[in-house]
């Protein structure tokens, strides 16, 4: 097969995108890069600045400081946890709700889309959110960071759209089987919508890990509070001013309070980075099928 010949007008045209590309690349990773080089690097040494592209003094104890501190690793752990129980929470119970909202058959399935749809333009507010989560027992309550995010329509239509994609012929034969819907949902569909699942669990994924404002309203039990919370604490000029004899202590350190700000927010960012390489491939199919099909 015959490669198609580019013209000057093309060759023009691609540089030009691979260069807007790559600025864009270095404008959104040196940000990145930035905080890493200076959590690498010594504290006291980087308080004198001009540190752009390579650590000058290179150190750990940044990190070796962070992971000593019993409020960091407990926020981690809580971020961990809220966000791999409540992805996995809202990716089922979403993923249900759309299977069951595909089938013709469902006795006031319009009536149920039309109240689905109204919650993408309308919510209750602040203050209605909070007695509704105090009447139920949820404030200060793990299952505050699960409950309220189980179901969120966009992601059901999502769901949706793949679902209809799915060979009607896979529903009928299964049917003819023996197999009832739920069996059908495990075993069929769910395995067939890695990519829509995927997709989902990496929307649900970053808002968990990301959030602040439920653990910053709704949780005031240290145990409690997540990775964000604690960030923005150590971000506040005036919070670090009274924490920074208890996190380093009387004794000679190098660490310092902004070095310690840069290695807590490298720590913070990079679980939820690693995660993206490995869901990417699945990520443009599904938001593809439910670009088309939505």
């Amino acid at each position: 097969m015959n490669a198609i010949k580019l013209t000057w007008e093309d060759k023009a045209v691609n540089a030009v995108a691979v260069l807007i590309a790559l600025v864009l690349l270095i404008v959104a990773a040196y940000p990145l890069y930035y905080v890493l080089i200076n959590s690498l690097n010594d504290g006291a040494d980087a308080a004198s600045g001009n540190i752009y592209f390579y650590p000058r003094k290179f150190s750990l104890e940044n990190y070796s400081m962070v992971f000593k501190q019993n409020y960091l690793i407990t926020g981690l752990g809580m971020s961990v946890a809220r966000t791999v129980v409540g992805t996995a929470a809202a990716v089922l119970v979403t993923a249900m709700a759309a299977y069951a909202l595909t089938k013709e058959n469902l006795r006031f399935r319009k009536l149920y889309l039309a109240m689905a749809i109204v919650t993408m333009y309308f919510s209750g507010g602040l203050i209605p959110l909070y007695f509704v989560l105090n009447e139920l027992h949820l404030l200060n309550n793990f299952l505050v960071y699960v409950l309220p995010s189980l179901f969120t329509f966009f992601h059901c239509l999502l769901f949706m759209a793949f679902f209809r994609e799915l060979p009607k012929e896979l529903y009928e034969s299964a049917y003819i089987d023996g197999a009832n819907d739920l069996y059908i949902f495990f075993k069929l569909v769910i395995p067939l919508s890695m990519p829509v699942v995927a997709t989902i669990s990496l929307f649900v994924g970053v808002n968990h890990w990301n959030d602040y404002f439920v653990p910053s309203f709704f949780i005031s039990r240290e145990s409690l509070q997540t990775l964000p919370v604690i960030l923005i604490r150590l971000l506040s000029l005036s919070e670090a001013q009274q924490q920074i004899q208890q996190y380093l202590g009387n004794h000679q350190s190098k660490v310092t309070m902004e070095s310690l700000r840069y290695a807590t927010l490298f720590v913070s960012i990079l679980p939820i980075t690693l995660l993206y390489p490995f869901v990417q491939r699945f990520f443009v199919k599904g938001m593809l099928v439910g670009s088309i099909k939505a």
